[in-house]
């Protein structure tokens, strides 16, 4: 990797010298094409750097016999590690007794976040039309599942404080990564486009570094910025109808705009999995307030499922086809969002992403791009 770019908790460059020696780096080289990795949900920077190091060990070899290409890769590195996983909870006795208190802890968390209303496909409006005593006693009473990520504390409300916690750092982490992807990426890359005109750019994100991508893309796509080369998906966490010109009630997906300003020149690849039950259980509180006898949380039928564990949905610029061996040839369609299935084996959890399959596929879109 050639380079890194450290962002900080308000989506701002970290250390503005850091635009100048990517700048320095692509001129230096030649480079024809720069690659952008961001990395996800709860990854230190140890983390994010061997995720990177991972993933480029299988890309490169594959992108060597490009002809006429000359390639510089960069690391997106954001504090997605500095938010804590779940806030201090009240004392036993009154969070499980107290009603009046259970209104205010969960009024005082709430106030962290916005009430979601930029995208509700996201669940976050739920938890803000009820009380904080009625949201709890609601999850408390619909199905635990082992899956959600529930854990048992002696008592009913106090497991649902536990899952409404966790879901609550989930959303604070997923505004971080939508705002260092559109207010500290995609100005980097605007100027760097103006500084070396004749560069393609491709995009690649995995988790929530999927949504910082595509918030990046957005974000592009609402300026005069030249178009990206490609944008490459893994096992993105966000909604399965991001990309939707009708998410729900007529509401077109938070990304829909990434579809209909053809900001991605070339193919635009985002990889899912049945078995990615991180994607799958993301949205776990939500679809339980909204579907209590809900059987398979996170699935298609999930109005709050991701991307990542079943395709983008409801989007009519969209194919599905398997992952494919490496080796073996992609046509990917601009303007099209080619989901690619690896829920046979070449994708089996979460943060695989990194094999040769998956790697090929990233290539391949990136080779694509005249």
């Amino acid at each position: 990797m050639n380079c890194k770019l450290y962002f900080d908790t308000a989506g701002q460059p970290a250390a503005p010298a850091q635009f100048e020696q990517l700048i320095a780096a692509a001129k230096s080289t030649g480079t024809t094409d720069l690659i952008l990795l961001a990395h996800g949900f709860r990854c230190a920077p140890a983390d994010a750097t061997a995720l990177y190091a991972a993933l480029l060990s299988n890309l490169e070899p594959q992108l060597a016999g490009t002809p006429g290409r000359i390639f510089t890769t960069a690391g997106v590195y954001w504090p997605s590690q500095k938010y804590p996983e779940s806030f201090p909870q009240p004392p036993r006795g009154a969070a499980a007794c107290n009603r009046k208190v259970q209104d205010e802890y969960v009024a005082s968390v709430l106030s962290a976040l916005n009430d979601g209303s930029d995208d509700p496909c996201e669940g976050l409006p739920l938890l803000h039309q009820l009380t904080g005593s009625e949201l709890l006693e609601n999850i408390a009473a619909s199905p635990a599942r082992p899956q959600d990520g529930i854990q048992s504390l002696g008592h009913p409300i106090l497991a649902a404080i536990d899952a409404f916690l966790n879901f609550m750092s989930w959303s604070a982490i997923k505004k971080l990564s939508a705002d260092v992807g559109g207010n500290g990426l995609a100005p980097i890359v605007s100027a760097l486009q103006a500084e070396l005109p004749a560069i393609r750019v491709h995009l690649v994100g995995h988790s929530l570094g999927g949504r910082l991508m595509t918030a990046c893309a957005k974000m592009l796509g609402q300026t005069s910025a030249k178009p990206l080369a490609s944008l490459s998906l893994l096992e993105a966490a966000f909604s399965h109808f991001g990309f939707s010109a009708d998410a729900g009630s007529g509401t077109p997906g938070f990304f829909r705009s990434v579809i209909e300003s053809r900001v991605v020149q070339g193919p635009l690849i985002a990889t899912f999995s049945k078995q990615d039950t991180v994607v799958g259980t993301a949205y776990a509180v939500a679809s339980r307030l909204a579907h209590d006898r809900l059987q398979s949380i996170g699935d298609c039928a999930d109005p709050y499922g991701g991307i990542g564990h079943n395709g983008a949905l409801r989007t009519s610029e969209s194919v599905t086809c398997r992952l494919r061996r490496a080796g073996t040839p992609y046509e990917f369609r601009p303007g099209i969002v080619t989901c690619l299935n690896g829920s046979d084996g070449y994708i089996t959890g979460h943060s695989d992403v990194t094999n040769t399959h998956v790697t090929h596929a990233i290539a391949s879109a990136i080779s694509q791009v005249p």
